[in-house]
């Protein structure tokens, strides 16, 4: 090859080189001049400019790496199914095309599969409303607030599909989940049935946390279980949907026996034996025997079916011959050598609940007793002209006794001078002071109760309406009226509780002393002993503090308010009648601290009361209320 041939050749080469380098360099980073938007139609072009205006830059090169980042951006919006960069040569640079494609308009939204929550709920809940594009991580988040808003209504839920149809139709398939099979473990007394028909529950229907916790209070008030767990496993027919309630009981000790033993002046040694069993046959059956036996005997004997029949009804019998030391109520014009006696009451009752709903009950109770008067005397001083002068227990006759001729009314009679029909002097009488008799009654009440745990409740209200007649038309020997209510509210604190407890009664007619209401003692008024008022009327107020201090130990502080008031007591003592302590009301207050200590006996409660007569320590079992 000559000189020549190989200049042309390496200048041909040259030129190639050069006019490559050249285009490649122009190819790779050309210049931006106009950016456009082209698909769009209900998405202005502006919000979708500005979300790329830091990547493209009129002005600025363009390069495969901003156009992938470009379209990065623009589909992140969520508006459309599919986004293409592309350019347009120019003179002095490109042209950058940004292509859409909208995804589909939603026109409807429906709900199907709920049956417990509207669609208008529904709808309030979701962000996504008609008109908006279908974009599926908005749909994803709709549907798992529908979701988050039946949990909060205590349903279990799950979107099985949320879909927009090419009409523009999405719809939310809900399904609700079911309750497939629900069983028990860890029951080893108990029978089966005694489960059944506490629940309420059935399989199939819906799921819902709320009527699960109810059944579930209604388990603990049985006091038969130390533990109920409930756990929710997967349904084996459906398991994407269905659960199956699989509840777990820790039984308690239910059967109890004590015995005491004691000595007293009055009674001599005497020996106390108690037994109770509260799940009898292992059918949530409850009995107790209670005897005293030496110087006092006395027995108690009770059976309370909590099933009677199949609407869930109560039958409670009792059986008892017992004494009860009383407080004696009297006024200046009588003295007694003791303030105290005791009343025997021997004979029965029955009692008869039947529910009206899940909450309310009504009861119906016939009560046959026979009480004893008072076994001390009283002295009292009857001046002349006062009253008629019958039968004394003193031993011997009184004039008018037999004839029963009443002493007339003679003011300005001289003591020292009798005339006709009257007694010369004062005389001093003594007689049983509070005579007993038989008392045939029926009483028909309401019950509304929605406490938590009935032994020991945290939260809930109590309430009881009951009017009592008895009347010689039963074959009793009083005729009376009795009205009563029994209002108690809990409320927790933490993991303390408030309790609080309302009495109140009235009575119609003349009822016995026996038979009117009583404040003071352990279970009414602390810090006065017990019956320190008697009266035809009672108004009452209890409220407590109670502190979990142990499991087995609650400290209490309280204040109690109340009296009894109203009435006249007939004696035996002929035309001498004894007025109660208090005419009108007044209120009394007692207050102070005690402790609840739970024993494998039962409950023990000693409290340590202040009030106007000073203080009185008081012991007994469970709470006061």
């Amino acid at each position: 090859m000559d000189i020549k041939s190989i200049v042309r050749t390496v200048a041909v080469i040259s030129l190639i080189v050069c006019t490559g380098a050249v285009a490649f360099c122009q190819d790779e980073n050309p210049l931006i001049r106009e950016i456009v938007v082209e698909g769009n139609d209900f998405v202005a072009r502006e919000p979708i400019l500005d979300v790329v205006k830091d990547v493209l830059t009129v002005g600025e090169e363009f390069t495969p790496m901003k156009a992938a980042e470009a379209r990065r951006l623009v589909d992140r919006m969520g508006y459309f199914s599919e986004v293409n960069i592309s350019t347009e040569a120019l003179e002095d640079g490109v042209r950058v095309v940004i292509t859409v494609v909208e995804k589909q308009r939603i026109e409807e939204i429906m709900f199907a599969g709920n049956t417990v929550i509207s669609d208008e709920e529904l709808r309030e809940e979701i962000l996504i409303e008609p008109g908006h594009i279908a974009d599926d991580r908005a749909i994803a988040r709709d549907a798992e607030r529908i979701s988050a808003y039946y949990e909060s209504k205590g349903y279990i839920v799950r979107i099985e599909r949320a879909r927009v149809s090419p009409e523009g139709v999405l719809t939310f398939v809900v399904e609700e989940a079911r309750i497939e099979d629900i069983r028990y473990e860890g029951l080893k007394r108990t029978k089966p049935f005694v489960i059944d028909r506490e629940l309420d529950l059935e399989p199939g229907e819906i799921f819902k946390q709320s009527r699960v916790q109810t059944n579930l209070r209604r388990l603990y008030a049985t006091d038969l279980f130390e533990n109920v767990d409930i756990n929710i496993r997967q349904g084996e027919q459906n398991p994407a949907r269905d659960v199956i309630l699989v509840l777990t009981f820790e039984e308690k000790k239910t059967g109890r026996a004590s015995v005491a033993a004691g000595y007293s002046s009055l009674d001599d040694f005497v020996v106390m034996l108690s037994a109770e069993e509260f799940n009898l046959r292992g059918q949530g059956e409850r009995a107790s025997v209670s005897l005293e036996l030496g110087g006092r005997e006395s027995y108690e004997v009770s059976w309370m079916d909590p099933y009677f029949d199949e609407r869930g009804s109560t039958i409670e019998f009792n059986i008892f011959d017992t004494e009860r030391r009383r407080q004696f109520v009297g006024g200046a014009a009588v003295s007694v050598a003791d303030n105290e006696f005791d009343e025997r009451r021997t004979g029965g009752d029955v009692t008869y609940t039947t529910p009206i709903s899940e909450r309310r009950a009504w009861s119906f109770s016939f009560r046959s007793v026979e009480v004893s008067s008072s076994f001390f005397q009283g002295t009292t001083t009857l001046t002349p002209g006062v009253g008629r002068i019958g039968t004394l227990q003193m031993g011997g006759d009184l004039p008018g006794d037999r004839d029963r001729t009443p002493v007339p009314d003679n003011p300005d009679l001289d003591p020292d001078v009798a005339e006709p029909g009257d007694l010369p002097i004062p005389v001093e009488v003594a007689a049983p002071l509070h005579p007993g008799g038989r008392v045939n009654s029926v009483t028909l009440g309401l019950i509304d109760d929605t406490r938590d745990v009935r032994r020991n409740p945290s939260s809930g209200l109590y309430t009881s309406l009951s009017y009592e007649q008895s009347g010689d038309f039963l074959g009793g020997e009083t005729n009376f009226g009795k009205f009563m209510i029994d209002h108690r509210r809990y409320f927790g604190v933490g993991d303390d509780i408030i309790a609080a407890r309302l009495m109140a009664g009235s009575t119609i007619g003349s009822p016995p002393f026996f038979e009117t209401f009583s404040v003071g003692g352990a279970n009414t008024l602390r810090g006065y002993e017990p019956d320190r008022w008697r009266g035809e009327k009672l108004a009452l107020v209890n409220v407590e503090y109670r502190k979990k201090i142990t499991e087995a130990l609650t400290a209490v502080g309280f204040v109690d308010i109340g009296s009894a008031w109203g009435g006249t007591f007939r004696t035996v003592v002929p035309g001498f009648d004894i007025k109660a302590d208090d005419q009108e009301f007044n209120a009394h207050i007692g207050y102070g601290a005690g402790l609840r200590v739970d024993t494998p006996i039962g409950p023990i409660r000693l409290d340590m009361g202040f009030g106007e007569d000073g203080s009185q320590a008081h012991f007994s079992f469970g709470h006061t209320f």
